[in-house]
């Protein structure tokens, strides 16, 4: 793992949830962020679990999109 995917692993998924909720749109480093976590070996908790699922639920509804 790089230097760049430690640090981005450090980011609280509660900011970058309330960052993604808050401007209705997703950037290349907030997916790095959830990807990191989803495929992380650390266990996701709960909130952080519930916290993905609604990102993925209003991205599906269209009501996030996503930024390249």
């Amino acid at each position: 793992m790089n230097n760049s995917n430690v640090e981005a692993r450090k980011i609280p998924i509660e900011s970058v949830v309330e960052n993604i909720l808050a401007v209705r749109k997703i950037s290349s480093s907030d997916r790095q962020v959830l990807r990191l976590a989803l495929f992380s070996l650390h266990s996701l908790s709960l909130r952080e679990q519930d916290q993905i699922q609604q990102v993925y639920e209003e991205l599906e509804a269209g009501r996030i999109s996503l930024i390249k």
